[in-house]
């Protein structure tokens, strides 16, 4: 096995699946803790702003729904469809990519498996 591994590390097509990955999952990842962060900093350091204002704010006349609420609901929709599109590149370009590495080396490596 571990000739097979020194083939797939010795393949530029592994550090370019790596770096992709990596620079999608961080992206990804800084989406997520940006929108969070501005939100609760946001509210937390400008609670008088206008936009803070306008989140404890009901939707309407008579509801106790704010549109806080529904911000943090959309905030929520976003990150559902992030984690979708990353298994959507993951199940296709990334397992496509790691599919012909581990082919590839298997095959140079001589292990009929």
């Amino acid at each position: 096995m571990e000739h097979i591994y020194r083939e797939i590390h010795r393949d530029p097509r592994f550090h370019e699946l790596e770096r992709k990955r990596g620079r999608l999952s961080w992206l990804l990842a800084s989406i997520v803790v940006g929108n969070i962060m501005w939100y609760v900093f946001a509210t937390a350091f400008y609670p008088e702003a206008s936009f803070a204002r306008f989140w404890g704010e009901p939707i309407g006349e008579g509801m106790a729904t704010t549109w806080g609420i529904v911000i943090g609901l959309i905030q929520t929709v976003l990150f559902i469809v992030l984690v979708n599109y990353y298994i959507y590149r993951a199940n296709g370009e990334f397992d496509d990519l790691k599919d012909a590495i581990v082919a590839d080396a298997t095959r140079t490596a001589g292990d009929g498996k």
